[in-house]
């Protein structure tokens, strides 16, 4: 019998009682009581009435089936809205621990653990009715799927993984960058043969298919009429050409640096430029300063250390520089007017492999060097802590 590791148990309990007290107390966001929780009181299988929206206002509908889901399981209140929420951010965490401690065992693991649990970023979106929960779960389904694949080499982890990743993108159309990466990986030499066989390519096609209805729906849909109504009254739906238009073409954008310290990059680049740096999602917390360090020096640091497992070390750095470099060479674009042209949350995908990255690093330093580390990751949970659980995220 496989006994439950403490460490795990007291990180989830803390992230539940601290997931639980936001979700009772803090008001809604825009996105919650403007998109996701007026289009799930929308969605009906009852006869003469069937409803079941494909998109939302902006993106996919999924968000909104697990508000409704989470209303019809607990209630029409903001706990009742947000609860599912809340064990799916629970379940991202326990994730990353399992991933984790397959590859870089059980310190590592609780440290990644704690990493996802107590960040400014997630406890900020975890206790609301928002896509962020679910498309951060998934995508974290589909990383920890394909981590199972590079271990026992077994195609059926390769489904699973084109399963969360189509999900996923009913959630935000961007998860589906981790498709690319899933290939990189497979073009290591170890892995290569499969590609010489059927099963990547099954994969990719339930990929498609999981996301058929979506682009048939883009497909068919003229953007300067497509409207969607909820909270009486008609709003209009974004495409994909909308999204398009939200990159302006090759350049340079601080923006996804911002993910990991926002405060410390718009001070350091209005200095420097003279001019001001916009934050399109301010009701959203970044990663602090203090863990971005942490984070961004620790995928920093697996460059180069080439005594680990190649095909893991370089799958996360894969996911992790190939999605905030894509991201850093996109210029602002001029997107319809409810779209931002940019937003710094469009990397957050890279919390996933930077903070199992990070557990292994604080799980293999020494010396000195350990005791700097594991303070300042200690000082930023903290922080994070602080700044979500007993200030008032909404209006920061």
């Amino acid at each position: 019998m496989t006994r439950v590791d403490p460490g795990l148990l007291a990180i989830l309990l803390v992230a539940l009682a601290v997931r639980l007290s936001m979700a009772l107390t803090i008001p809604y966001v825009h996105d919650e009581e403007n998109t996701h929780i007026p289009l799930s009181k929308t969605i009906s299988l009852a006869p003469g009435s069937l409803n079941l929206p494909i998109r939302g206002e902006n993106h996919g509908a999924l968000p909104a089936y697990v508000v409704k889901i989470s209303s019809l399981l607990f209630g029409t209140t903001p706990l009742g809205f947000r609860a599912l929420h809340v064990v799916l951010g629970l379940a991202t965490v326990l994730l990353v621990y399992l991933l984790t401690r397959s590859w870089y065992g059980t310190i590592a693991a609780r440290w990644a653990a704690a990493l996802m649990a107590f960040n400014d970023y997630s406890l900020s979106v975890s206790a609301r009715a928002t896509a962020h929960v679910p498309h951060l779960f998934l995508v974290t389904g589909a990383v920890y799927a394909f981590s199972r694949f590079l271990a026992v080499e077994r195609a059926a982890w390769l489904y699973v993984a084109g399963l969360c990743t189509g999900l996923a993108f009913y959630c935000k159309e961007h998860s589906a960058l981790v498709a690319p990466v899933f290939f990189a990986t497979l073009l290591l030499p170890r892995y290569r043969r499969w590609l010489r066989g059927p099963h990547a390519y099954l994969a990719c096609a339930l990929f498609a298919a999981v996301i058929a209805p979506d682009v048939m729906w883009n497909l068919r849909t003229n953007p300067e009429t497509a409207r969607v109504a909820y909270s009486g009254q008609e709003v209009g739906q974004a495409t994909y050409r909308a999204h398009l238009q939200r990159m302006g073409g090759l350049g340079f954008s601080p923006y996804p640096t911002m993910f990991y310290g926002k405060e410390a990059v718009i001070a350091v680049h209005d200095f420097v430029t003279g001019r001001s740096l916009t934050d399109n999602t301010p009701e959203y917390n970044s990663v602090n300063p203090a863990l971005g360090l942490v984070l961004l020096g620790s995928v920093l640091l697996t460059v180069f250390r080439r005594q680990e497992r190649r095909e893991i070390r370089l799958f996360l750095l894969f996911m992790a520089l190939g999605i905030f470099g894509f991201f850093t060479l996109i210029e602002p674009g001029d997107p319809p007017y409810r779209l931002d042209p940019v937003s710094w949350v469009w990397v957050e995908t890279t919390l996933i492999p930077a903070v199992i990255l990070a557990g292994a690093r604080l799980a293999g330093a020494s010396g000195w060097r350990r005791n700097a580390a594991w303070a300042l990751a200690a000082i930023g949970m903290l922080y994070a802590f602080d700044a979500s659980f007993y200030g008032n995220i909404a209006t920061r």
